[in-house]
């Protein structure tokens, strides 16, 4: 039976903690401009449904369900998005709230798509929220992604419970240790990327916010222009390794407490980083031959751009937009693609296309020896018709997603490239897309307020991996007892 009271329980506890959050930008704005309405506004808010929540619904008894669990993780991050998206609408910078929903959309998903066009105008404490919700949205993701998707067997994830096995339905338990062990991770990248960005010239403000959104893959800046800004090869390099670091399994990095080094010989692990040397090499030799451009500077910035697509952070340090027609298929594949699973990264995910890998040599066997018996394994487990089944549906919604909010974009007069740009991005939570609107080096305030809202919507939907959406559709799941 579902247990309402847990349910708004948790939804209550999550917005107290977003609400909490809001003191940071309130103290900053207090402290260097005197102003307290915009945030202090929105802390009164959030704070006050938050713990209304809390106090309403808490009860002793705080055992969840797997069906608790996914209503959880449906309503959590829209009603989050809300909240979050009073900051932006209280500012003077914004006037329609579907404009404040999708940035803050855009920074709990981590997908880093702005409807500013001028950031630096913002307040500093507008900057460090948005670099804040895209941090708090990262570490919520990769809790979501090795705690919640594995028991509830969602996208092949369960592939990936092997290193958990605590009790199988005790999600309290098992979230809390793994929320503290990915925490100490979490929070070790961070300041870690700070100090280096620090040391390297990048001031001290600026420095933090990029490390938030650095280690969530987010790729809000503090810059109109990214991080072309800086134009230093020591930091683009240090965000290169920072957004690397960040879209690897952060389960390998919580097993090398009992393995060390030896856990990240790791088969997914080793495809990204060779995909990521490939796109590199396609990208560089496409601007070298094609634009007459010096082959380090072709190198460097095929790199620093590749790796921030692919990852999902959507950084830039040029506009890559107009390299041509083969780059930006290149890139559209990237966007899908993605990065490793239980990371911040969005996409399909590489894990998801080995399994296709499997599943087609294991068909063309078949094929040359019908009456023999194949199996395919994946971490040392058996890969079944269930789990290749979830896998296809995920990958299906994906482009069926990817489909759909193409031609809503085509039939509202907007090119083949913005349109298929625009709804891979939004769905792999990549930030930028491609062409001359909502390319890296523009933003996506022109776009009609209903296309905001489906980007918004979809935002959500790729972040959570869409089929716990379709689970709610389903009568059988609410006649469970």
């Amino acid at each position: 039976m579902i247990n309402l009271k847990i349910i708004f329980f948790i939804l209550g506890v999550l917005v107290s903690v977003l609400s909490l959050s809001m003191i940071i930008p309130l103290a900053l704005n207090f402290f260097v401009y005197g102003s307290f309405y915009v945030f202090f506004s929105s802390f009164l808010i959030s704070s006050f449904f938050g713990f209304s929540l809390i106090l309403a619904f808490r009860n002793n008894d705080k055992k969840i369900g797997v069906n608790d669990t996914i209503i959880v993780t449906v309503l959590s991050l829209p009603v989050l998005c809300f909240f979050a998206s009073l900051p932006f609408y209280f500012d003077h910078n914004i006037l329609k709230f579907s404009d404040a929903f999708f940035e803050a959309t855009s920074g709990l998903t981590t997908t880093g798509a702005s409807i500013y066009d001028n950031v630096e105008n913002l307040s500093l404490g507008l900057l460090v929220w948005r670099s804040l919700i895209q941090w708090l949205g990262g570490i919520g993701i990769i809790i979501f992604a090795i705690a919640i998707l594995p028991i509830l067997n969602i996208g092949g994830m369960q592939l990936f419970t092997q290193d958990w096995k605590e009790k199988d339905f005790d999600l309290h338990y098992r979230s809390k240790e793994l929320a503290k062990l990915v925490g100490i991770v979490y929070l070790s990248f961070t300041f870690f990327i700070f100090l280096c960005l620090w040391f390297l010239g990048m001031p001290a403000f600026q420095a933090f916010c990029h490390s938030l959104t650095t280690v969530a893959t987010g790729g809000f800046s503090t810059n109109n222009n990214s991080i072309a800004h800086y134009n230093s090869l020591p930091i683009e390099l240090t965000i290169i390794i920072g957004m690397i670091l960040a879209s690897l399994p952060f389960t390998l990095y919580l097993s090398t407490f009992k393995k060390g080094i030896q856990a990240f010989k790791d088969a997914q692990v080793f495809i990204f980083l060779i995909l990521i040397l490939f796109f590199t090499l396609a990208l560089s030799s496409w601007n070298y031959f094609q634009s007459n451009l010096n082959f380090f500077v072709s190198l460097r910035i095929a790199l620093f751009n590749g790796v921030s697509v692919i990852t999902g952070t959507g950084y830039s340090t040029a506009n890559f937009s107009s390299w041509g027609s083969f780059p930006s298929a290149l890139l559209l594949i990237m966007m899908l693609i993605g990065g490793c699973t239980g990371s911040t990264t969005g996409g399909i995910k590489i894990f998801r296309i080995q399994l296709l890998y499997f599943v087609l040599i294991k068909e063309l066997k078949k094929i040359n020896s019908p009456r023999s018996v194949f199996s395919s394994n994946y971490k040392n487990q058996v890969i079944n018709d269930d789990i290749i089944n979830s896998v296809m549906v995920i990958i299906l919604l994906f482009l069926g997603g990817i489909f759909v909010i193409s031609l809503i974009f085509y039939m509202y007069g907007y090119d083949f490239i913005t349109s298929v740009s625009a709804a891979i991005t939004s769905i792999c939570v990549v930030g930028p897309g491609l062409g001359n609107i909502i390319g890296p080096e523009e933003s996506f305030y022109t776009l009609p307020s209903n296309l905001k809202i489906i980007l918004s919507g979809a935002m959500i939907m790729g972040r959570l991996e869409f089929i716990a959406f379709f689970v709610l559709l389903l009568p059988s799941f609410w006649r469970q007892k």
